[in-house]
C-alpha cells in the first residue's frame, strides 16, 4: 500500500500560526482516519502547541482522500496577545507528498544508531483507533521527543511497545536525514518563497474556533 506525508505548515507566520497549526493538524489526523487512511505516525517539528509544521504519514490513497483539504486554510480569531483592532486573520498550508523509499519499507536496523538514547524523551500514549482485535496495537503506542531537533514522532503500527520505540527512532534518523539532504538540495530563500507561496491566497477551508478552542468550518464567507 502506497505511503504518503501530509504536512501542515505555517510557514513564516508567527505563533498564532503555529498554534492554528497545531489544531488543524488535529483535525486532518482525524479526517484521515474518518476517510479510510492509515496513520502510521505523527511528526511534529517544533513546539507541540506551537509548531512550524507538522506531517502525518499515512497508507492509503491520500491525494483522493484529502484532494478537497490541500491548499490554503484560514481561521478567523482574535489572538488575546493583540488588539481588537490587529489582524484576526490566520493562514496555514496543507500538502500531500509520496512518501520515500525509507517510509515505504522501512529503514535499515542501523538507521538510528547515531541518535543518543539521551537525547530521547519517550512516554506511553494511547493511540486513536478502534478496539477489539486491534486492543494491543492500541495500548502499545510511544511518544518520542528528539530534544536537539525539536522533532516529536508518535508511533502506533507494531503490537509491543519496544517494537514502536524501535520504529519511533527509525523514523526520527529518517526526518533528520531528510531534513538534512532537503537544506544540501536547495537554498533557504528559495524554500521559502515556495513555503510561503503555499500558505498565502485563497482558502480551501475557512474556520472559526469553536468550544474549547475547537476549530468549527465557518458558514458562507468570512469577513476579512
Amino acid at each position: 500500500m502506497s505511503r504518503s506525508w501530509v504536512q501542515i505548515s505555517a510557514g513564516r507566520g508567527p505563533v498564532e500560526v503555529r498554534r492554528f497549526v497545531a489544531r488543524l493538524a488535529e483535525r486532518m489526523e482525524a479526517l484521515c482516519e474518518e476517510r479510510g487512511l492509515v496513520v502510521v505516525d505523527v511528526t511534529v517539528h517544533g513546539d507541540e502547541d506551537a509548531p512550524g509544521s507538522v506531517e502525518i504519514l499515512v497508507e492509503g490513497d491520500a491525494l483522493r482522500c484529502l484532494a478537497g483539504e490541500i491548499g490554503t486554510h484560514a481561521l478567523v480569531e482574535r489572538s488575546p496577545e493583540r488588539g481588537r483592532a490587529a489582524r484576526k486573520r490566520w493562514f496555514a498550508g496543507v500538502a500531500v507528498h509520496p512518501a520515500g523509499a525509507g517510509a515505504d519499507s522501512g529503514v535499515t536496523a542501523c538507521a538510528g544508531a547515531d541518535i543518543d538514547p539521551r537525547e530521547l524523551e519517550i512516554s506511553a500514549c494511547r493511540a486513536s483507533g478502534p478496539g477489539g482485535q486491534h486492543v494491543n496495537k492500541t495500548l502499545s503506542a510511544v511518544r518520542i521527543h528528539h530534544r536537539p531537533s525539536g522533532i516529536t514522532v508518535r508511533v502506533a503500527d507494531e503490537r509491543s511497545q519496544h517494537a514502536n520505540v524501535r520504529r519511533g527512532v527509525e523514523r526520527i534518523a529518517e526526518r533528520l536525514a531528510a531534513r538534512a539532504a532537503r537544506r544540501a538540495a536547495e537554498g533557504e530563500a528559495a524554500r521559502w518563497r515556495e513555503h510561503d507561496r503555499l500558505v498565502r491566497g485563497e482558502p480551501v477551508r475557512t474556520y472559526r474556533a469553536g468550544r474549547r478552542g475547537a476549530l468549527e468550518v465557518a458558514e458562507g464567507r468570512v469577513a476579512r
